[in-house]
C-alpha cells in the first residue's frame, strides 16, 4: 500500500494569454501551494480499478481524472492487473484549486512507486498533458 498526498494551490496572478487552436488557453500564472490537501491511498488488485471517495459525492468512473490518470498510467507502462485507490477528499471541488489535477499528478506518483516504474518527473509531466 503506498499513500500520497495532493496539495491545492492557490493563484496569486493569472493572465490569459490567447486561445489555442486546440481549445485551450494559453496562461500565465503565479501559484503556490497551501496546506489543504487530498489523501490518495492505492493498492494493487487482480484486476480492474476501483475508486472510493470519502468526503465527496464525485463520480467514481471514467469521468473521474484518477480513474483518467490511472488508465493512461497502467496502459503506458504496461502494467498487468487493477488498482484500487482510496481519495480522502478535502480540497473543496470547484474551488479552482486544482484538485482534480494535482490529484492526478499524485495518482502518477503513488503508482509510479507502487508498481516500481522507473519514470522520471519530466517523463510524467508529458504523459500529464494527455489527460488536460
Amino acid at each position: 500500500m503506498i499513500t500520497r498526498e495532493a496539495y491545492a494551490k492557490v493563484n496569486i496572478g493569472l493572465d490569459v494569454i490567447r486561445k489555442r487552436p486546440d481549445g485551450y488557453h494559453e496562461v500565465r500564472m503565479i501559484m503556490q501551494t497551501v496546506s489543504i490537501h487530498d489523501t490518495l491511498t492505492f493498492e494493487k488488485t487482480a484486476q480492474d480499478f476501483r475508486l472510493t471517495i470519502a468526503g465527496s459525492n464525485l463520480p467514481t468512473d471514467d469521468n473521474n481524472l484518477i480513474i483518467k490518470a490511472a488508465k493512461l498510467f497502467m496502459n503506458t507502462y504496461g502494467i498487468e492487473g487493477g488498482v484500487s485507490i482510496t481519495l480522502e477528499k478535502r480540497i473543496p471541488v470547484a474551488a479552482g484549486m486544482a484538485g482534480g489535477s494535482t490529484d492526478a499528478a499524485a495518482v502518477f506518483l503513488g503508482l509510479r512507486d507502487l508498481f516500481e516504474v522507473e519514470a522520471d518527473d519530466e517523463e510524467l509531466k508529458t504523459l500529464s498533458v494527455k489527460i488536460g
